[in-house]
């Protein structure tokens, strides 16, 4: 059970494993763009490539999705990043168990956006695991970990996707510990759970009065999606951008301007703007319904000076 394109290097190291996959289910073909036509779901196109049977539920629960589960006698049912929530109907159905890989090194981070959080959080250490799907989100029984190190100025997406790949050999193996019969579980800390809510387009709004690693961290944790964003005042004109890149201000400029978010410098390297205890660089920059580009030439073609604001 998957649905993004996070959990298509789990998919296709089942599929070349010794392990038989014998049904992908994913969420349906959502509709996109302006045309607004319907899209399948990354996992979908993969199992068509490899002639994976597909189970589309619009919900996974009704009586008639669980019944055709049933009735394939699964020794496990893996998630990775399906998107619904699963019953006690479906959770008690594989011989054995059904199994999470979830992109955290739980207890931290339960929830929807572990690899955003991470990053916004400022840690400079995650990874995935292995885990027994209990009704309540991500609280089962941890089976295995692996941790990597977050690079100071990596984005949500690249993370995500080193952490897929990281997933699938997780997911191998600890189905292979269970053929051998050497499965082990481990309850997780209830003292130590921290939680990962979902993340909405409205989430990314920068607030200018955070401290530089704050704001560079808050960025990068957005970066692909749902995007940090901010609005330029200039003159008369406001203009919703979307901040992709940043870096901290090398030099520790002193913030003696009173307004946070105002521009500070503009030069071939980007736009200087200033934050609650100094300075940051923005690096790249994406107009709203335009392409990005470097924040050079988007200073240059919006007439930004120093005095310009981010609000």
């Amino acid at each position: 059970m998957g649905t993004p394109a996070f959990a298509i290097p789990s998919f296709e190291a089942l599929v070349k494993s010794k392990h038989k996959l014998i049904t992908v289910v994913t969420q349906t073909d959502k509709p996109v763009g302006r045309k607004r036509e319907p899209c399948a779901p990354p996992v979908k196109d993969a199992a068509i490539r490899f002639g994976i049977p597909i189970i589309q539920p619009e919900k996974v629960n009704d009586k008639s999705v669980v019944d055709q589960l049933a009735k394939l006698g699964p020794d496990i049912i893996v998630t990775v990043a399906f998107g619904q929530k699963i019953s006690p109907k479906i959770l008690n159905l594989p011989r054995y168990k059904c199994i999470n890989i979830h992109a955290s090194l739980l207890p931290k981070y339960r929830g929807a956006a572990p690899i955003n959080w991470a990053i916004i959080r400022g840690d400079e250490e995650t990874g995935v695991t292995s885990m027994v799907m209990r009704e309540e989100m991500d609280a089962g029984e941890v089976i295995l970990q692996k941790s990597i190190r977050i690079e100071p100025n990596e984005t949500a997406g690249n993370l995500g996707n080193r952490l897929s790949a990281l997933g699938a050999e997780l997911l191998i193996e600890t189905l292979d510990q269970f053929d051998r019969g050497t499965i082990q579980y481990t309850q997780q800390d209830e003292n130590l759970v921290t939680y990962a809510p979902k993340l909405k387009k409205k989430d990314g709004l920068i607030d200018w009065n955070r401290n530089t690693k704050e704001i560079h961290d808050f960025v990068r944790g957005m970066n692909p999606w749902p995007a940090a964003y901010a609005t330029l005042v200039n003159g008369s004109k406001k203009e919703r951008v979307i901040i992709l890149e940043t870096e901290k201000d090398i030099l520790h400029t002193i913030n003696r301007i009173k307004r946070a978010g105002t521009v500070i410098d503009v030069s071939d390297y980007g736009i200087k703007i200033a934050t609650k205890d100094g300075c940051i660089w923005v690096t790249e920059i994406k107009p709203e319904g335009k392409r990005k580009m470097n924040a050079a030439a988007f200073s240059r073609g919006h007439d930004i000076k120093t005095g310009s604001l981010f609000g």
